[in-house]
């Protein structure tokens, strides 16, 4: 294999050490954009009539996400830099890491930045990787315990508690990808057991110098360090050359044709955004566009600033009739409830969609939330809960099969979108981190809601207090629920289990 898997860890004890490993960074910077691409020149047109503003396309679905991925980092002819929360080594992993590898061969700069989580060994297989002449891999806040997994994240909790959760792919300062999906089956509509529902943008313009801005602030951050330097740190040395010989290539290649059968090709084949590609030019959302971030350092600094949380607070002050907040981790906190129950007496219409108990993949968050549910109702608040169903078909911010919403988006009076990868809860504004994209473009925005509004009755329950009791409305089939809707007994009692622990800062 030749890139690791990474998992959630988890789990809290005392510090041993709170200092990163010692780096050797070299440092390097964004390539500025080519002026004789046949990317450029695909969107030479659009840009020239549109300087200084950001021209931004959504990618709802799965495949069309992965599809935009692909169609990029093929058309690189100087530069791709890559930053991921998660990179699964699976079916999706895989096809982009190998057509990462072609542009390299093809001369490509290829920069690589991934959160560090459970690399144990694997240190080897990004090494070998970055050995190419062309990729360079970084991993940001490592664990100086290399190769004992959740071992070394409870002897030095309190600093490897702090991750890296930006997603971007920018491809010659030209084209960028943020959002909310991280790399592997379930945000791009591969796996057959769980799909995420999410919403990435596909970005030029003004916006992508500043999302390649971003990349090299983390990337030659001091809590960032080279993979290669993590294998030569450790003592034990690998007997396996640690080179992207003739031989790795040619088990790439079986792998390949092993999957060039696969009905997943011939879905992105044909997917929406590959026939869109077909036409002379892309139909772009203009506007203007601000992308902020938190600094690399809020994995280390102890002072309780708030960066991102700052301009998330901004931006919501800004609503002057609707607000819509989409969060699969909502945990709003008591100064979330009193903010947004200030608005709601501002006259703001204020409404959260977030996943159910049934739909939620982190039961400790939805137990964080549901504490709460009812006091955010009787303030005011609209909630919408998502539902969990299998073999329906799918909408675009759920997916199919067990669906669960990841998307993470707000919408501003039909003015403004903002994506990126913050949730509302702790872990994003204290512990985690994040950035994102606020987008001002009324018929962007209209679009956005509007495709909400309509697939709410059908997928969603609307949760309301009746007699001091929640009370779970499916819309679609007229019917009441008064208790979690499609969750178990064991799921309902671990969520009110968790719900005891004093962990909210961690979620």
């Amino acid at each position: 294999m030749l890139i690791v898997e990474l998992s959630l860890i988890g789990g809290c004890s005392t510090t041993v050490s709170e200092t990163p490993l010692t780096s050797t960074l070299s440092p390097s910077y964004k390539i500025a954009a080519p002026a004789d691409s046949p990317l450029y020149h695909f969107l030479r047109a659009d840009l020239a009539a549109h300087p200084n503003q950001t021209g931004v396309l959504p990618l709802l679905s799965g495949v069309d996400a992965f599809a935009a991925r692909i169609k990029a980092v093929q058309a690189a002819q100087q530069s791709i830099d890559l930053q991921y929360y998660i990179y699964h080594d699976d079916e999706t992993g895989r096809l982009l890491l190998w057509s990462l590898i072609d542009a390299a061969d093809r001369g490509v700069r290829v920069r690589v930045l991934l959160d560090d989580l459970t690399l144990d060994t694997s240190d080897q297989v990004l090494a070998q990787l970055a050995s190419h002449s062309n990729i360079e891999i970084r991993l940001f806040n490592p664990s100086s315990l290399r190769g004992f997994g959740n071992f070394g994240l409870l002897l030095d909790f309190s600093r490897l508690n702090h991750r890296m959760h930006n997603k971007s792919l920018t491809v010659d300062n030209l084209i960028s990808i943020v959002g909310g999906r991280n790399i592997g089956n379930e945000y791009f509509s591969k796996n057959s057991e769980v799909e995420f529902g999410d919403l990435d943008l596909l970005t030029i313009g003004n916006a992508v110098d500043k999302v390649s801005e971003q990349f090299d602030l983390y990337w030659n951050a001091s809590v960032v360090q080279q993979v290669s330097d993590l294998v030569a740190q450790q003592q034990v040395v690998q007997e396996s050359k640690l080179t992207l010989d003739q031989q790795t290539y040619e088990r790439m290649a079986k792998r390949k044709q092993a999957f060039a059968g696969d009905e997943y090709l011939q879905r992105l084949k044909f997917s929406d955004f590959v026939s869109q590609l077909k036409r002379p030019h892309l139909n772009w959302y203009w506007g203007q566009a601000e992308v902020v971030f938190d600094p690399p350092e809020k994995a280390v600094d102890k002072q309780d600033q708030q960066w991102l949380l700052a301009d998330i607070k901004r931006y919501l002050f800004q609503a002057n009739q609707q607000l819509v907040i989409i969060s699969p981790y909502f945990v709003p906190t008591r100064a979330g409830v009193v903010l947004l129950s200030d608005a709601v007496k501002r006259g703001i219409e204020v409404s959260v969609i977030t996943n159910s108990l049934a739909a939620t993949d982190v039961l400790a968050v939805h137990a964080g939330y549901q504490r709460y549910r009812q006091q955010l109702i009787e303030n005011g608040i609209h909630i919408y809960e998502f539902k969990a169903d299998k073999g329906k078909k799918a909408i675009s911010w759920q997916g199919s099969s067990r669906t669960s919403l990841h998307a993470k988006t707000f919408i501003l009076d039909n003015d403004a979108v903002f994506v990126g990868s913050f949730n509302f809860d702790p872990r994003s504004a204290q512990l985690n981190t994040e950035m994102g994209l606020l987008f001002e473009n009324n018929a962007f925005a209209t679009s956005i809601l509007s495709g909400i509004q309509l697939e709410l009755q059908d997928f969603s329950y609307r949760v309301i207090v009746e007699n001091g009791e929640l009370v779970w409305i499916d819309d679609k089939l007229n019917h009441r629920y008064y208790a979690e809707p499609q969750a178990g007994f064991w799921r309902k009692f671990m969520a009110d289990f968790i719900g005891l622990l004093p962990i909210e800062s961690q979620l």
